[in-house]
């Protein structure tokens, strides 16, 4: 959406996207009443790449610009509400059409902010793009959980950012005194401290005999 319609993704800066979890996990039978439009749904998105369900959850908030535009960014809950339900009545044939003319124009791999490397292969959004591949069940399971370990890794390095950057002055002093500590005792090891003081010694003298003077 960043590229598509950049005034709207700028007036929904604020809004996590959480609204969008149930209906592209469900492919949006969590949220589709008539059984004959989650029947055409389901023939689109299976017939798909499965990061298509995401382009057909950005066709369906361009399509509610008006709306979306209308409700102040100062409250987010409002706006939060209003994209987690879907528009009634529902276009689907003009959305499909709709979600499939953002896939050719902005492709994955086009996407900002490096958007799509930044998506795991194990995750199935990329190991499942070529929809004519067969995949054994032990590669799922072996994809699966290669994934939730890199989850757990990444969850495990933001808390040990987070830690360090909430602590970051405690850390840099503490950093800071073992370097001067480990570079004194480096000094003295070499025989670099007897030279230091010898001209910090000559410096002092000439000092004392300038006032002297």
């Amino acid at each position: 959406m960043e590229r598509a319609d950049p005034v709207l993704r700028r007036h929904l800066a604020d809004i996590k996207p959480f609204f969008a979890l149930a209906a592209t996990l469900t492919l949006y039978a969590h949220d589709i009443q008539e059984y004959s439009d989650i029947a055409r749904l389901f023939d689109f998105l299976l017939a798909r790449e499965p990061v298509v369900s995401i382009y057909l959850f950005v066709a369906i908030i361009l399509s509610r610009k008006k709306e979306l535009l209308e409700i102040p960014e100062d409250e987010p809950e409002m706006l939060h509400f209003t994209l987690s339900k879907l528009p009634c009545p529902l276009d689907l044939e003009g959305l499909i059409s709709n979600a499939v003319q953002l896939f050719n124009d902005y492709p994955p791999e086009s996407l900002p902010l490096g958007a799509w490397k930044k998506i795991p292969q194990t995750s199935v959004l990329k190991s499942t793009r070529d929809i004519f591949a067969k995949q054994a069940i032990g590669e799922a399971i072996f994809l699966f959980d290669r994934q939730v370990r890199q989850l757990r890794y990444e969850e495990r390095k933001k808390k040990a950012v987070d830690f360090l950057w909430q602590h970051r002055r405690t850390i840099g002093t503490v950093a800071v005194t073992i370097l001067v500590g480990a570079l004194s005792v480096w000094m003295r090891k070499k025989g670099f401290d007897t030279t230091i003081w010898s001209y910090f010694n000559r410096f002092k003298l000439a000092f004392q005999s300038h006032d002297l003077s």
